[in-house]
């Protein structure tokens, strides 16, 4: 697949400036993304991965953890490197046992809340990160050589240093056209990574996603100017 998709995600992003491109209503209060910011975390994700770890195209790259806009961020990082990314699944309660969630070879990075746990010990490299929005860095031990993905990842480049291998994510939905200058607001199940597609359709049309479904009610819907409910939302 063409690397123009990666570029002109962050590119649409960007264009939307302070628009919302992502509201997330999360562990403690609702927590707004602006397309600006949403590319800005995507481009040092890319960078972490492409400068620190040495991401190659192909190379795998599991994502063990709950659903939320920071495992969104680094899934759209991970498919513009050209990685074969896997996104775990998680029972309501996270439990599920990382030691069997993974076949095939040892991943080469995994990203996890748990970094003690089998899997993580089988990987190239270790991202220890939590699904908590204004976390500064783990709130953890951290075995060794393990990074904490959020106290290294905020030390990267704005700016995009990358020459972008091929788009390994998702062929986007178009997002129809709205009417009266209106822009694609999409209710979705969780972090919009279950209906990709459609996520990256919305944000490619300079819209937006609002999520986890479960936290927003018809009030907040309404609110959110959502236009519309993404598949399983």
């Amino acid at each position: 697949m063409s690397p123009q998709t990666s570029t002109q995600l962050l590119t649409a992003l960007e264009r939307s400036g302070p628009r919302p491109a992502l509201a997330w209503y999360g562990e403690a209060a609702r927590i707004e993304l602006s397309g600006h910011v949403l590319a800005n975390w995507v481009i040092k994700s890319i960078g972490h991965l492409h400068d620190e770890l040495a991401l190659e195209p192909e190379e795998t790259v599991v994502l063990d953890l709950p659903v939320h806009w920071k495992r969104l961020a680094l899934a759209l990082a991970a498919w513009s490197l050209g990685a074969d990314v896997t996104i775990l699944d998680r029972d309501r309660d996270g439990k599920q046992d990382p030691e069997h969630a993974a076949a095939g070879p040892a991943p080469r990075v995994v990203a996890t809340d748990r970094p003690d746990s089998p899997l993580a010990a089988d990987a190239d490299e270790v991202l220890a990160l939590e699904a908590v929005s204004l976390a500064p860095r783990f709130d953890g031990t951290l075995p060794a050589l393990a990074h904490d993905w959020v106290a290294e990842v905020r030390a990267s480049p704005d700016q995009l240093g990358v020459d972008l291998p091929a788009w390994s994510g998702p062929s986007p939905a178009v997002a129809a056209p709205l009417g009266g200058g209106a822009v694609t607001r999409l209710l979705v199940a969780g972090d919009g990574l279950t209906a990709a597609p459609e996520m990256l359709g919305a944000l490619l049309a300079g819209g937006g996603i609002v999520g986890p479904r479960a936290a927003v009610g018809e009030d907040r819907a309404r609110e959110e100017a959502v236009t519309g409910h993404a598949s399983g939302a």
